[in-house]
Protein backbone atom coordinates (compact mmCIF):
# COMPACT_ATOMS: atom_id res chain seq x y z
CA UNK A 1 0.00 0.00 0.00
CA UNK A 2 1.61 3.46 -0.97
CA UNK A 3 1.01 5.59 1.51
CA UNK A 4 -1.82 5.57 4.14
CA UNK A 5 -4.28 7.14 1.94
CA UNK A 6 -2.03 7.31 -1.09
CA UNK A 7 -1.45 10.84 -2.20
CA UNK A 8 -3.46 13.27 -2.42
CA UNK A 9 -3.67 16.00 -5.47
CA UNK A 10 -3.51 19.65 -4.50
CA UNK A 11 -3.67 22.23 -6.93
CA UNK A 12 -2.48 26.10 -6.31
CA UNK A 13 -5.82 27.48 -8.02
CA UNK A 14 -8.04 25.02 -6.19
CA UNK A 15 -11.01 27.05 -4.13
CA UNK A 16 -13.08 25.09 -2.02
CA UNK A 17 -16.70 25.19 -4.04
CA UNK A 18 -18.85 22.57 -6.09
CA UNK A 19 -17.19 23.11 -8.92
CA UNK A 20 -14.42 21.21 -8.46
CA UNK A 21 -13.65 18.20 -7.78
CA UNK A 22 -10.86 14.88 -8.35
CA UNK A 23 -11.22 11.36 -9.05
CA UNK A 24 -8.81 8.92 -7.75
CA UNK A 25 -8.47 5.66 -5.54
CA UNK A 26 -8.77 5.60 -2.44
CA UNK A 27 -5.73 2.77 -2.12
CA UNK A 28 -2.97 1.41 -4.98
CA UNK A 29 -1.83 -1.70 -4.13
CA UNK A 30 2.15 -1.74 -5.39
CA UNK A 31 4.66 -4.48 -5.91
CA UNK A 32 8.08 -3.93 -4.43
CA UNK A 33 10.97 -3.38 -7.54
CA UNK A 34 8.04 -2.48 -9.77
CA UNK A 35 6.71 1.35 -10.68
CA UNK A 36 3.40 2.00 -9.74
CA UNK A 37 0.46 4.28 -11.05
CA UNK A 38 -2.24 6.21 -9.13
CA UNK A 39 -4.92 7.41 -11.84
CA UNK A 40 -6.40 10.45 -11.12
CA UNK A 41 -8.69 13.15 -13.47
CA UNK A 42 -10.16 16.65 -11.85
CA UNK A 43 -12.62 18.77 -12.99
CA UNK A 44 -12.03 22.70 -12.29
CA UNK A 45 -14.76 26.13 -13.23
CA UNK A 46 -14.32 26.43 -16.79
CA UNK A 47 -13.35 30.56 -16.19
CA UNK A 48 -9.98 28.89 -15.03
CA UNK A 49 -9.67 26.88 -18.69
CA UNK A 50 -6.69 29.23 -19.54
CA UNK A 51 -5.23 29.88 -16.04
CA UNK A 52 -1.42 28.21 -15.08
CA UNK A 53 -2.36 25.01 -12.62
CA UNK A 54 0.34 23.71 -10.57
CA UNK A 55 -0.23 19.70 -9.56
CA UNK A 56 1.19 18.59 -6.05
CA UNK A 57 1.31 15.07 -4.67
CA UNK A 58 1.88 14.55 -0.58
CA UNK A 59 2.96 11.47 1.12
CA UNK A 60 0.02 11.28 3.96
CA UNK A 61 1.92 9.85 6.12
CA UNK A 62 5.05 12.04 6.72
CA UNK A 63 3.20 14.84 4.72
CA UNK A 64 6.32 15.35 2.75
CA UNK A 65 6.09 16.59 -0.91
CA UNK A 66 6.42 13.41 -3.63
CA UNK A 67 5.91 15.33 -6.79
CA UNK A 68 5.85 18.99 -7.64
CA UNK A 69 5.00 20.29 -11.16
CA UNK A 70 6.66 23.32 -10.95
CA UNK A 71 9.48 23.33 -8.26
CA UNK A 72 11.24 19.86 -8.07
CA UNK A 73 13.67 21.04 -5.51
CA UNK A 74 10.83 20.66 -2.68
CA UNK A 75 10.39 16.91 -3.56
CA UNK A 76 11.23 14.71 -0.69
CA UNK A 77 14.36 13.03 -1.00
CA UNK A 78 13.41 9.69 -0.69
CA UNK A 79 11.02 10.41 -4.13
CA UNK A 80 13.42 12.44 -6.27
CA UNK A 81 13.75 11.24 -9.50
CA UNK A 82 11.19 8.91 -9.22
CA UNK A 83 7.84 10.67 -9.61
CA UNK A 84 6.45 12.14 -12.72
CA UNK A 85 2.71 12.63 -14.24
CA UNK A 86 1.84 10.15 -16.37
CA UNK A 87 -1.33 12.47 -17.94
CA UNK A 88 -1.53 16.43 -18.58
CA UNK A 89 -2.37 18.76 -15.97
CA UNK A 90 -4.49 20.94 -18.59
CA UNK A 91 -6.48 17.79 -19.95
CA UNK A 92 -7.57 17.17 -16.71
CA UNK A 93 -5.66 14.20 -15.84
CA UNK A 94 -3.24 14.34 -12.76
CA UNK A 95 -1.99 10.92 -12.48
CA UNK A 96 1.25 9.12 -10.81
CA UNK A 97 3.81 7.56 -11.70
CA UNK A 98 6.53 6.19 -8.80
CA UNK A 99 9.01 4.55 -10.45
CA UNK A 100 11.11 1.73 -8.35
CA UNK A 101 8.73 1.45 -5.18
CA UNK A 102 10.68 0.79 -2.20
CA UNK A 103 8.76 -0.16 0.38
CA UNK A 104 10.18 -2.70 2.73
CA UNK A 105 7.56 -4.57 3.80
CA UNK A 106 5.96 -5.15 0.06
CA UNK A 107 6.00 -8.78 -1.49
CA UNK A 108 5.68 -8.76 -5.42
CA UNK A 109 2.47 -10.88 -5.49
CA UNK A 110 1.10 -9.88 -9.19
CA UNK A 111 1.36 -13.29 -11.19
CA UNK A 112 0.75 -13.54 -15.13
CA UNK A 113 -2.31 -15.76 -16.27
CA UNK A 114 -1.85 -18.88 -18.51
CA UNK A 115 -5.47 -19.49 -20.69
CA UNK A 116 -5.37 -22.85 -20.93
CA UNK A 117 -5.87 -24.87 -24.02
CA UNK A 118 -6.67 -28.20 -25.21
CA UNK A 119 -3.14 -30.02 -25.95
CA UNK A 120 -3.02 -33.23 -27.84
CA UNK A 121 0.08 -34.95 -28.40
CA UNK A 122 1.57 -34.08 -31.99
CA UNK A 123 -0.80 -31.66 -32.57
CA UNK A 124 0.66 -27.67 -32.40
CA UNK A 125 -1.58 -25.66 -30.08
CA UNK A 126 -0.69 -21.50 -28.71
CA UNK A 127 -0.47 -21.04 -25.40
CA UNK A 128 -1.28 -17.68 -23.99
CA UNK A 129 -0.01 -15.87 -21.04
CA UNK A 130 -0.57 -12.45 -20.17
CA UNK A 131 0.64 -9.40 -17.60
CA UNK A 132 -1.56 -6.88 -16.63
CA UNK A 133 -0.33 -3.40 -15.31
CA UNK A 134 -1.25 0.39 -14.73
CA UNK A 135 2.35 1.23 -14.34
CA UNK A 136 3.54 2.28 -17.93
CA UNK A 137 7.26 2.92 -16.45
CA UNK A 138 9.59 -0.57 -16.02
CA UNK A 139 8.79 -2.53 -19.04
CA UNK A 140 8.47 -6.21 -17.59
CA UNK A 141 9.98 -9.33 -19.70
CA UNK A 142 7.16 -12.29 -20.07
CA UNK A 143 9.17 -15.60 -20.23
CA UNK A 144 8.34 -19.49 -20.61
CA UNK A 145 9.66 -22.28 -19.18
CA UNK A 146 8.65 -25.81 -21.16
CA UNK A 147 9.75 -29.30 -20.80
CA UNK A 148 9.56 -29.42 -24.46
CA UNK A 149 13.61 -30.90 -26.33
CA UNK A 150 13.35 -27.21 -28.12
CA UNK A 151 13.65 -23.73 -27.22
CA UNK A 152 10.41 -22.29 -26.47
CA UNK A 153 9.10 -20.05 -29.74
CA UNK A 154 6.90 -17.33 -28.67
CA UNK A 155 5.35 -13.86 -29.89
CA UNK A 156 5.43 -10.98 -27.27
CA UNK A 157 3.03 -8.01 -27.78
CA UNK A 158 1.79 -4.85 -25.33
CA UNK A 159 -1.59 -3.38 -25.71
CA UNK A 160 -3.23 -0.77 -23.75
CA UNK A 161 -6.78 0.00 -22.49
CA UNK A 162 -7.71 2.92 -20.90
CA UNK A 163 -5.17 2.81 -18.10
CA UNK A 164 -3.96 -1.09 -18.17
CA UNK A 165 -1.15 -2.06 -20.18
CA UNK A 166 -1.70 -5.92 -21.54
CA UNK A 167 1.48 -7.41 -21.74
CA UNK A 168 1.05 -10.99 -23.81
CA UNK A 169 3.49 -13.65 -25.14
CA UNK A 170 1.68 -16.81 -27.30
CA UNK A 171 4.08 -19.66 -27.05
CA UNK A 172 3.91 -22.05 -29.66
CA UNK A 173 4.37 -25.81 -28.72
CA UNK A 174 3.57 -29.69 -29.97
CA UNK A 175 3.41 -31.55 -26.61
CA UNK A 176 4.02 -35.04 -27.03
CA UNK A 177 2.51 -37.97 -24.64
CA UNK A 178 5.99 -37.85 -22.48
CA UNK A 179 4.96 -34.09 -21.28
CA UNK A 180 1.49 -35.09 -20.19
CA UNK A 181 1.74 -33.98 -16.43
CA UNK A 182 4.72 -32.28 -16.63
CA UNK A 183 4.66 -28.43 -16.14
CA UNK A 184 4.12 -25.30 -18.24
CA UNK A 185 5.87 -21.89 -16.64
CA UNK A 186 5.28 -18.22 -17.49
CA UNK A 187 7.03 -16.24 -15.46
CA UNK A 188 7.44 -12.18 -15.43
CA UNK A 189 10.22 -10.09 -14.46
CA UNK A 190 11.50 -6.79 -13.51
CA UNK A 191 14.80 -5.73 -13.12
CA UNK A 192 14.62 -6.15 -9.46
CA UNK A 193 11.90 -8.60 -8.51
CA UNK A 194 9.68 -12.01 -10.86
CA UNK A 195 6.52 -13.77 -10.54
CA UNK A 196 5.56 -16.93 -12.22
CA UNK A 197 2.42 -18.99 -12.64
CA UNK A 198 2.49 -22.75 -13.28
CA UNK A 199 0.29 -24.70 -15.68
CA UNK A 200 0.37 -28.85 -15.14
CA UNK A 201 -0.09 -29.99 -18.92
CA UNK A 202 -2.82 -32.24 -19.88
CA UNK A 203 -1.78 -33.62 -22.96
CA UNK A 204 -4.67 -35.61 -24.12
CA UNK A 205 -3.95 -38.61 -26.17
CA UNK A 206 -5.69 -42.06 -27.73
CA UNK A 207 -5.78 -45.29 -25.47
CA UNK A 208 -2.01 -46.96 -25.68
CA UNK A 209 -0.34 -49.91 -23.63
CA UNK A 210 -3.38 -51.90 -23.08
CA UNK A 211 -2.32 -54.72 -20.81
CA UNK A 212 -4.39 -57.59 -19.42
CA UNK A 213 -3.59 -59.22 -16.52
CA UNK A 214 -4.95 -61.72 -13.75
CA UNK A 215 -3.73 -62.81 -10.21
CA UNK A 216 -3.86 -66.76 -11.56
CA UNK A 217 -1.75 -67.29 -14.39
CA UNK A 218 -0.93 -65.05 -17.50
CA UNK A 219 1.27 -65.89 -20.32
CA UNK A 220 1.31 -63.52 -22.85
CA UNK A 221 -2.43 -63.75 -24.51
CA UNK A 222 -3.18 -66.77 -22.73
CA UNK A 223 -4.92 -67.30 -19.00
CA UNK A 224 -5.22 -70.61 -17.71
CA UNK A 225 -7.93 -71.70 -14.93
CA UNK A 226 -8.99 -74.70 -13.16
CA UNK A 227 -12.37 -75.50 -13.79
CA UNK A 228 -14.38 -75.01 -10.63
CA UNK A 229 -12.57 -72.22 -9.46
CA UNK A 230 -13.22 -68.19 -9.32
CA UNK A 231 -11.29 -66.31 -11.81
CA UNK A 232 -10.97 -62.37 -12.39
CA UNK A 233 -9.21 -60.79 -15.40
CA UNK A 234 -8.38 -57.00 -15.46
CA UNK A 235 -7.92 -54.96 -18.97
CA UNK A 236 -6.10 -51.77 -18.12
CA UNK A 237 -4.98 -48.97 -20.74
CA UNK A 238 -2.93 -45.50 -20.56
CA UNK A 239 -5.11 -42.80 -22.24
CA UNK A 240 -6.20 -39.16 -21.73
CA UNK A 241 -9.42 -38.50 -21.27
CA UNK A 242 -9.83 -41.54 -19.82
CA UNK A 243 -11.44 -44.33 -21.74
CA UNK A 244 -14.77 -46.10 -22.20
CA UNK A 245 -13.35 -49.85 -22.01
CA UNK A 246 -15.86 -52.99 -22.42
CA UNK A 247 -14.91 -56.69 -22.55
CA UNK A 248 -16.59 -58.75 -25.45
CA UNK A 249 -16.88 -62.83 -25.84
CA UNK A 250 -18.11 -63.82 -28.94
CA UNK A 251 -19.47 -60.63 -30.55
CA UNK A 252 -21.70 -60.16 -27.27
CA UNK A 253 -20.59 -57.14 -24.78
CA UNK A 254 -20.49 -58.69 -21.57
CA UNK A 255 -19.16 -55.83 -19.16
CA UNK A 256 -18.35 -51.85 -19.89
CA UNK A 257 -17.10 -48.77 -17.73
CA UNK A 258 -17.26 -45.18 -18.97
CA UNK A 259 -14.10 -42.72 -18.27
CA UNK A 260 -12.29 -45.87 -16.44
CA UNK A 261 -8.76 -46.81 -17.67
CA UNK A 262 -9.10 -49.96 -15.74
CA UNK A 263 -12.21 -53.01 -15.82
CA UNK A 264 -12.50 -56.28 -14.49
CA UNK A 265 -13.72 -59.37 -15.91
CA UNK A 266 -15.23 -61.71 -13.05
CA UNK A 267 -16.30 -65.61 -12.73
CA UNK A 268 -17.28 -66.58 -10.03
CA UNK A 269 -17.13 -70.85 -10.98
CA UNK A 270 -15.72 -71.47 -14.19
CA UNK A 271 -16.70 -74.09 -16.10
CA UNK A 272 -15.46 -75.62 -19.57
CA UNK A 273 -18.32 -73.42 -21.48
CA UNK A 274 -16.40 -70.32 -19.95
CA UNK A 275 -13.09 -71.10 -22.21
CA UNK A 276 -12.65 -69.41 -25.55
CA UNK A 277 -11.55 -65.92 -26.95
CA UNK A 278 -12.17 -62.94 -24.69
CA UNK A 279 -11.91 -59.00 -26.28
CA UNK A 280 -11.22 -55.90 -24.19
CA UNK A 281 -11.63 -52.62 -26.46
CA UNK A 282 -10.70 -49.19 -24.87
CA UNK A 283 -11.89 -46.28 -26.81
CA UNK A 284 -12.32 -42.27 -26.07
CA UNK A 285 -12.35 -39.35 -28.66
CA UNK A 286 -8.76 -39.58 -30.15
CA UNK A 287 -8.80 -43.04 -30.62
CA UNK A 288 -9.27 -47.03 -30.20
CA UNK A 289 -7.36 -49.88 -28.79
CA UNK A 290 -8.02 -53.86 -28.49
CA UNK A 291 -6.47 -56.74 -27.38
CA UNK A 292 -7.89 -60.76 -27.07
CA UNK A 293 -6.89 -62.86 -24.13
CA UNK A 294 -7.82 -66.83 -24.81
CA UNK A 295 -9.50 -68.25 -21.58
CA UNK A 296 -8.50 -72.10 -20.97
CA UNK A 297 -10.44 -73.82 -18.42
CA UNK A 298 -8.47 -76.87 -16.89
CA UNK A 299 -9.88 -80.21 -15.45
CA UNK A 300 -9.12 -83.67 -14.98
CA UNK A 301 -9.44 -86.56 -17.86
CA UNK A 302 -13.03 -87.21 -18.34
CA UNK A 303 -15.44 -89.33 -20.58
CA UNK A 304 -12.59 -91.65 -21.79
CA UNK A 305 -13.85 -94.07 -24.11
CA UNK A 306 -12.45 -97.26 -26.13
CA UNK A 307 -13.28 -98.07 -30.20
CA UNK A 308 -12.89 -100.73 -32.08
CA UNK A 309 -13.54 -100.17 -36.41
CA UNK A 310 -14.49 -103.71 -36.67
CA UNK A 311 -16.75 -104.49 -33.37
CA UNK A 312 -17.52 -102.58 -30.14
CA UNK A 313 -19.59 -104.57 -27.23
CA UNK A 314 -19.92 -102.00 -24.40
CA UNK A 315 -16.31 -103.11 -23.00
CA UNK A 316 -15.55 -106.30 -25.14
CA UNK A 317 -13.43 -106.76 -28.77
CA UNK A 318 -14.11 -109.96 -29.96
CA UNK A 319 -11.42 -110.92 -33.23
CA UNK A 320 -10.96 -114.16 -35.52
CA UNK A 321 -7.41 -114.98 -34.75
CA UNK A 322 -5.17 -114.28 -37.43
CA UNK A 323 -6.62 -111.12 -38.09
CA UNK A 324 -5.63 -107.48 -37.52
CA UNK A 325 -7.20 -105.04 -35.02
CA UNK A 326 -6.53 -101.48 -33.28
CA UNK A 327 -7.98 -100.10 -30.23
CA UNK A 328 -8.60 -96.38 -29.55
CA UNK A 329 -8.45 -95.15 -26.14
CA UNK A 330 -9.39 -91.24 -26.02
CA UNK A 331 -10.53 -88.73 -23.16
CA UNK A 332 -11.58 -85.32 -22.24
CA UNK A 333 -8.65 -83.16 -20.09
CA UNK A 334 -6.95 -79.54 -20.24
CA UNK A 335 -4.31 -79.87 -20.36
CA UNK A 336 -3.85 -82.87 -22.58
CA UNK A 337 -3.20 -86.01 -20.85
CA UNK A 338 -0.37 -88.55 -20.89
CA UNK A 339 -1.72 -92.04 -22.36
CA UNK A 340 -0.80 -95.46 -21.64
CA UNK A 341 -2.48 -99.04 -22.52
CA UNK A 342 -1.06 -101.83 -20.51
CA UNK A 343 -2.00 -105.60 -19.95
CA UNK A 344 -1.00 -108.30 -16.66
CA UNK A 345 0.89 -105.21 -15.48
CA UNK A 346 3.00 -104.71 -18.11
CA UNK A 347 3.36 -101.34 -20.40
CA UNK A 348 2.47 -101.81 -24.20
CA UNK A 349 2.17 -98.37 -25.59
CA UNK A 350 2.04 -94.90 -24.08
CA UNK A 351 2.07 -91.30 -25.39
CA UNK A 352 2.80 -87.90 -23.65
CA UNK A 353 0.17 -85.03 -23.65
CA UNK A 354 -2.36 -86.38 -26.32
CA UNK A 355 -5.97 -87.32 -25.87
CA UNK A 356 -5.67 -90.05 -27.89
CA UNK A 357 -3.47 -94.03 -27.94
CA UNK A 358 -3.96 -96.55 -30.45
CA UNK A 359 -3.10 -100.13 -29.81
CA UNK A 360 -2.57 -102.37 -32.49
CA UNK A 361 -2.28 -105.88 -32.77
CA UNK A 362 -0.77 -107.10 -36.41
CA UNK A 363 -1.89 -110.70 -36.21
CA UNK A 364 -3.74 -111.91 -32.93
CA UNK A 365 -3.29 -115.31 -31.36
CA UNK A 366 -5.35 -116.70 -28.49
CA UNK A 367 -2.24 -115.78 -26.33
CA UNK A 368 -3.73 -112.09 -27.60
CA UNK A 369 -6.68 -112.63 -25.74
CA UNK A 370 -7.95 -110.98 -21.91
CA UNK A 371 -8.43 -107.76 -20.43
CA UNK A 372 -6.77 -104.40 -21.67
CA UNK A 373 -6.69 -101.26 -19.33
CA UNK A 374 -6.39 -97.93 -20.82
CA UNK A 375 -5.26 -95.08 -18.12
CA UNK A 376 -5.21 -91.80 -18.87
CA UNK A 377 -3.29 -88.86 -16.64
CA UNK A 378 -2.63 -85.19 -16.01
CA UNK A 379 -1.73 -82.74 -13.41
CA UNK A 380 -5.53 -82.59 -12.70
CA UNK A 381 -6.12 -86.28 -11.82
CA UNK A 382 -6.48 -89.91 -13.70
CA UNK A 383 -9.24 -91.93 -15.53
CA UNK A 384 -8.62 -95.26 -16.77
CA UNK A 385 -11.20 -98.26 -18.33
CA UNK A 386 -10.74 -101.73 -19.19
CA UNK A 387 -11.25 -103.95 -22.14
CA UNK A 388 -11.50 -107.49 -22.56
CA UNK A 389 -10.47 -109.00 -25.93
CA UNK A 390 -11.28 -112.14 -27.41
CA UNK A 391 -9.87 -114.34 -30.15
CA UNK A 392 -12.25 -116.79 -31.80
CA UNK A 393 -10.28 -119.35 -33.47
CA UNK A 394 -11.88 -120.88 -36.95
Amino acid sequence: MIGKACFLLSLLQAVVSGQWSADNPGAVTAQNGLCARIPCHYKYPSYLKNKPRTGIWFNSETQSVAFHSRNHSVISRKFQHRTRLSGVLRHNDCSLVIDNVMQQDTDFTDKPTIFPAEMEAGQPVNMTCIFNTTCDGTAPTLTWVTPADEPPSASRSVTQWRDTLTYTSVLSLTPALKHHGQNLTCRVTYPTVSSEQILTMAVEYAPQNLSITSPDDVNSSWVSVKEGTSAVILCSVQSFPASNLTWRHLGVTLNATRSNNELWMEFPQLTRQDAGVYQCVAENEHGTAERDVTLTVEYAPQNLSITFPDNVNSSRVIVKAGNSAAILCSVQSFPTSNLTWGHLGVTLNTTRSSNELWMEFPQLTRQDAGVYQCVAENEHGTAERDVTVTVECE
